[in-house]
């Protein structure tokens, strides 16, 4: 898991330097007023330096809505991200607000577009691609070895 967190970090840092997205695109992803993802994704970003990693990396800097959502429950609905992590030990999946095609991997969103969402109980499979969980946010302001939302003790939301 450390080892997949890490290549998301990675991922994380080099997106965030094409990741600076204007509010247009996402006005054009389907994305709803009201939505969660539509607070999550209003994030301005911050250069650097980090020591673990000794170069500069672009950090999160959350607005005041976001932050107002720091350690509360949410729903948040969105894509699974293919990835292997969900067919391994099944602690956590990786959700996007946008579809695989337009996902932050693929390259037509940013980070702040994906969340870790770690699972109150150990899952690896699941019936769709469209899914919502439920759980406990935490907004990631400075490790790199993580993407900048955690949605903690998560359990899947059936409609």
């Amino acid at each position: 898991m450390r080892k997949a967190l890490i290549i998301l970090g990675i991922c994380l840092a080099a997106g965030a330097n094409i990741a600076l997205i204007t509010s247009t695109h996402f006005s054009n992803s389907g994305l709803k007023e009201g939505n969660i993802w539509i607070t999550l994704m209003k994030v301005k970003w911050v250069k650097k330096y980090n020591k673990k990693y000794k170069t500069n990396m672009f950090y999160p800097k959350f607005n005041k809505a976001t932050l107002a959502l720091n350690g509360k429950t949410v729903v948040v609905k969105g894509h699974l991200i293919p990835t292997e992590m969900y067919a391994g030990r099944g602690e956590f999946v990786v959700l996007s607000a946008l579809p695989f095609k337009s996902c932050y991997f693929c390259g037509a969103a940013g980070p702040e577009s994906v969340m870790e969402v770690h699972l109150k109980r150990k899952r690896t499979t699941f019936h769709s691609t469209k899914i919502g969980f439920k759980g406990r946010l935490e907004l990631n302001h400075s490790d790199p070895d993580h993407l900048i939302y955690i949605l903690k003790d998560a359990v899947q939301v059936i409609e």
